[in-house]
């Protein structure tokens, strides 16, 4: 895990091709200090790969591309070029079936929609091994 509690931002990408989605979950976290980078396909993901976020949240449902394939082509690649990326699936499918899909294809965890912060904060935290800012804000 990186070290991440006294060194820069830490820098999430975000793939969701729902821009909503997208709005809602940065302002979440640049609330509490995330640098956050955003793609509205696989394509656009793994591209932004290359600038190495310490975390990827992806959506599952997304058009041509999914969310569990995008992670299964990130998890073919060396980790000098993000294979070992920390991942959380984020979905409104709540079946056990589509959080253990995701977990099978390589994601980390899972998160359903619509998001709780504290849930989300927690969760980035444990993966990452960073701490949120204090921002005032509960959930």
């Amino acid at each position: 895990m990186n070290d991440l509690l006294s060194s820069s931002p830490l820098r999430a990408l975000i793939v969701d091709d729902d821009l909503d989605s997208i709005i809602l979950l940065t302002t979440l976290l640049e609330m509490h200090g995330v640098d956050v980078t955003s793609a509205f396909c696989a394509d656009q993901a793994m591209q932004k790969l290359r600038s190495q976020p310490d975390i990827l949240i992806a959506d599952l449902a997304m058009p041509h591309i999914d969310g569990y394939e995008l992670i299964r082509q990130i998890r073919t690649l060396p980790p000098e070029q993000g294979g070992q990326i920390p991942a959380i699936a984020v979905s409104a499918w709540v079946a056990i079936e589509a959080q253990n899909k995701a977990v099978s294809a390589g994601f980390h965890t899972f998160i359903t929609k619509p998001y709780q912060l504290t849930e989300l904060l927690e969760t980035v935290s444990q993966l990452t091994d960073w701490r949120p800012l204090e921002s005032g804000v509960t959930a």
